[in-house]
C-alpha cells in the first residue's frame, strides 16, 4: 500500500507542475485519465491476483501482484492518447517546413518505441513475465482509445464552456480543441505578441 501511494505521489508529482504550465483541459483530462488507468490496474490486480515472477533471495521483494503491469499498462495509455491526439486533433500546417507532412509519423513511431522500452524493461529487470507485460499493454491500449473518444464524443464538446467559466478565466485555463495545430497557433501568438512589445522598446538612434 504504502509501495502504491508512493508512486501515485511521484507521478501527480510529475504531470502537475505540466498542468499548471500548460493549463489547458485536453492535458487535465489526460491526467484524469491516467488515474482511472492506474485504478483499472489496481482493481484487476486485486481480482487476478497472479504473483510476480520468481526473485533471487538477494532481489528486492514485491509484494505486489504482477498481472497486469502497471507501467506496461500506462506505457500502453500513454502511446494510445496520444498518438490519436496527434491524427485526430492536430492538423498539418504544410507552409511551416518542407517535411511537416511527416512530423506526426515521426513522433507516432517515437512514442511507440518509448512504450515498448518501457515494456521490455519490465521484462528485463524481471519485474513482471511476458504475459503480465502484454496483458498490461494491451489493457492500457483499449484504456486509452476509450478515453480518447469520451474526450472527443462527450467532454471535449463541453471545454469552450468550461474555459469561459469565471473560475477558469480566473486561473487562465483554456481549451485549445477547435485550433486544428494549437501549437502552431501558441508559437504565433507569442511570436507576433514579441514583435508588438519589442517595438515598444525599440528606440530611434
Amino acid at each position: 500500500k504504502q509501495w502504491y501511494q508512493r508512486r501515485v505521489a511521484i507521478t501527480a508529482g510529475s504531470f502537475i507542475p505540466i498542468i499548471v504550465l500548460r493549463r489547458d483541459l485536453t492535458t487535465i483530462f489526460f491526467f484524469m485519465g491516467m488515474f482511472v488507468n492506474e485504478g483499472v490496474n489496481q482493481v484487476l490486480k486485486r481480482i487476478i491476483a497472479e504473483p510476480r515472477p520468481a526473485r533471487t533471495a538477494s532481489s528486492v521483494q514485491w509484494s505486489q501482484h504482477g498481472m497486469p503491469s502497471a507501467h506496461s499498462q500506462f506505457a500502453g495509455y500513454f502511446s494510445m492518447f496520444i498518438i490519436l491526439l496527434f491524427y485526430v486533433r492536430i492538423s498539418v500546417v504544410t507552409f511551416i517546413i518542407p517535411l511537416a507532412k511527416i512530423w506526426k509519423h515521426v513522433l507516432a513511431a517515437l512514442t511507440v518505441v518509448v512504450s515498448l522500452a518501457v515494456c521490455y524493461s519490465r521484462h528485463y529487470l524481471k519485474y513482471h513475465t511476458q504475459s503480465q507485460i502484454c496483458a498490461g499493454f494491451l489493457v492500457g491500449l483499449g484504456i486509452g482509445a476509450l478515453w480518447f473518444i469520451l474526450l472527443e464524443k462527450f467532454a471535449g464538446p463541453y471545454f469552450p464552456i468550461i474555459a469561459s467559466m469565471p473560475i477558469c478565466e480566473m486561473l487562465l485555463i483554456k481549451d485549445y480543441s477547435l485550433i486544428p495545430n494549437a501549437l502552431w497557433c501558441e508559437y504565433h501568438c507569442i511570436k507576433t505578441e514579441m514583435r508588438s512589445r519589442a517595438k515598444k522598446y525599440i528606440r530611434p538612434e
